[in-house]
């Protein structure tokens, strides 16, 4: 197919052409009136030489000779041959002659020069015109390629109906992908099984609340952890413990519904976050009493020794995630000592919180490095001579200030951090070393044991290769855990209990007596010792009920061959009221103050 020219280049073209007729035409004819007249003078030569100075103007001849050849050439150069000198044999006789162009130089002068100027002037405006159109067409295409709506109805140019068309099939597309996109990211922030918003979903909402100018807006950020979802994968298969968190996240949404703006997030396997704005405490009150509540009959009728923990912490502009984070962690923490189901809230800002996830894991790496973990013990006044003595170790964590951490926000970092078993380990690998080399003899220790090492089958056979080493360090071992802990994870404290009999070493239930489930716990278990609660010892002197509470647990304990310790004794009255139910030892400030291990020299009355 043969390349069409661009209308403008074919003006152009044709503009010169004409431009160029309108000289060569009126030359033309010039040259052909001067080859006329050359013909005429060659025909009258003979009478022009008879009578040259009466005929030459006749004939338009410039200069005549004869025999003598013409000095000068002709200036007309543009006629060529006719207006060149001319020599011509009349009867033997050369004769020579020029003729006169001025006239036709004229005229083709006074007709090119007018129609070529008139040419040039017609083509120069049509150019421009069309330029111009051009021009205007350039920028109405540019416009509609950005605007395909400001197509004029009009127009039918197939460029037009080509852009109009290309650019609905792009904005069908475009939308298109645009909801493909949308989608994607509506599931690259949400949970496919529970159809909350995921972790990055939560990171985002919870930096838009703490990233605003208004230094005046609140929120509170409400942590549910489903405490049973390893205990029901474990025994009942993953479809169970899906179903299981499915009917928490049920439960959470039916409690948050009445708050506007509430939003619940899945931000990691077993714990839901809700994000809604408001004071803490108030929010804390109303959504944790109402959680509890549901709790506790999902409990009741899945038999599950606890559904879920809450925990909730107040969110303030300009305040670090890791802040409130720690301090969720904290909370539920808290929660989980407590009664199965039950809330728990932390608002202060604890020592250490300022720091970042990767600050912490800095630090607490260096306090296992360089064995920076300091132990203090707190003995126990027995009253039986059949009762060895009893020391409870206690860890600190030491901050750079001189102080000390608080343990809870240690150990809830460490849990966030996934280190508690490292640390787990390296407290009762340096508890076992000092025993080791304390000459106390008669002396049992006391080691307390977190939630998470009833969640690690690989802890336990680890604790048990380390207590099989020496018999004799494993036989003055005491490991402690508290009730609350035990209630909800029955079966794993039981393995844990046949293990350090097995080993040799003794088991102690620590913060005994939270209700009547505390004596099928006791009946189950049968521990070797009893500790009960600092709550209970503290309500002693104000309400006799709980003393007659206090002497079933002493008086079932003993008859099942426990011995019964009591804590947090801090008054006389205390002891002599401990003292009059026949409890084998008391401990607390009154007996005696944490102490370093390195300086415990036993007991001193």
């Amino acid at each position: 197919m043969r390349e069409k020219r661009p209308f403008g280049q074919a003006l152009l073209w044709c503009g010169f052409i004409m431009l160029l007729l309108s000289i060569l035409l009126p030359w033309w004819n010039s040259y052909s009136s001067l080859e006329r007249q050359v013909d005429k003078v060659n025909n009258n030569l003979s009478t022009l030489v008879a009578t040259q100075k009466n005929t030459l103007s006749l004939f338009g001849i410039d200069e005549l000779s004869v025999e003598q050849p013409l000095a000068s050439p002709s200036g007309s150069w543009w006629f060529g041959q006719p207006a060149a000198n001319h020599q011509y044999a009349l009867a033997q006789t050369p004769v020579f002659y020029r003729l006169n162009t001025q006239a036709a130089t004229r005229q083709w002068a006074l007709i090119s020069l007018p129609l070529a100027l008139f040419t040039l002037v017609v083509f120069t405006v049509l150019y421009l015109r069309w330029r111009q159109c051009e021009r205007a067409k350039h920028r109405y295409f540019q416009t509609l390629l950005l605007s395909p709506e400001q197509a004029k109805a009009e127009h039918k140019h197939p460029l037009e109906q080509g852009i109009v068309t290309l650019h609905h099939s792009y904005k069908s597309k475009l939308e298109e992908l645009q909801q493909q996109l949308e989608l994607a990211q509506k599931q690259s922030y949400q949970d496919s099984l529970t159809g909350l918003g995921n972790r990055f979903a939560f990171r985002r909402d919870l930096n838009l609340i703490l990233d605003n100018e208004n230094q005046l807006a609140t929120a509170t950020l409400m942590m549910v952890r489903v405490s049973a979802l390893q205990e029901i994968n474990t025994e009942h298969g993953f479809q169970a413990g899906d179903q299981y968190l499915q009917d928490i996240v049920k439960l959470v949404r039916k409690t948050i519904q009445s708050e506007l703006g509430a939003t619940a997030y899945r931000v990691s396997g077993a714990d839901i976050a809700v994000l809604t704005k408001g004071p803490c405490q108030p929010l804390a009150k109303q959504l944790g009493t109402l959680l509890n509540q549901e709790l506790h009959n999902y409990q009741h009728v899945h038999d599950l020794s606890c559904a879920a923990y809450i925990g909730f912490t107040q969110l303030l502009p300009g305040q670090p995630a890791e802040q409130v984070l720690i301090r969720a962690d904290l909370a539920l923490a808290q929660a989980q000592g407590g009664e199965p189901n039950s809330w728990s809230m932390v608002l202060k800002q604890n020592d250490g919180e300022s720091m970042g996830e990767s600050q912490w894991r800095q630090r607490l790496q260096s306090m296992l490095t360089d064995n920076q973990i300091l132990l203090q013990v707190q003995p126990v006044k027995v009253y039986k001579q059949e009762m060895l003595g009893y020391n409870e170790i206690y860890t600190r964590f030491p901050n750079p200030d001189g102080g000390t951490y608080q343990a809870g926000t240690v150990f809830a970092i460490l849990q966030r951090l996934d280190m508690s078993m490292l640390f787990e380990k390296k407290i009762i690998e340096m508890i076992l070393q000092k025993i080791q080399n304390k000459p106390l003899s008669g002396q049992r220790w006391a080691i307390n044991l977190t939630p998470a090492s009833l969640q690690q089958s690989s802890f336990l056979i680890w604790l048990e290769r380390i207590l099989m080493r020496d018999r004799d360090i494993t036989s003055k071992l005491i490991f402690e855990l508290d009730e609350q802990v035990l209630q909800h994870q029955l079966v794993a404290g039981k393995r844990l209990l046949d293990m350090i009999r097995r080993s040799g070493a003794r088991f102690a239930i620590s913060r005994f007596g939270h209700g009547y489930g505390s004596f099928r716990l006791l009946k189950e278990i049968k521990p070797d010792y009893v500790k009960l609660d600092g709550l209970l010892v503290r309500q002693t002197q104000e309400d006799s009920t709980t003393q007659q509470f206090m002497r079933m647990i002493v008086d079932l304990a003993q008859r099942l061959g426990c011995f019964v310790i009591a804590e947090g004794v801090e008054t006389i009255r205390q002891k002599e009221l401990l003292e009059s139910m026949h409890i084998d030892g008391v401990q607390g400030y009154l007996i005696a103050k944490p102490c370093d291990i390195d300086s415990f020299k036993g007991l001193v009355l």
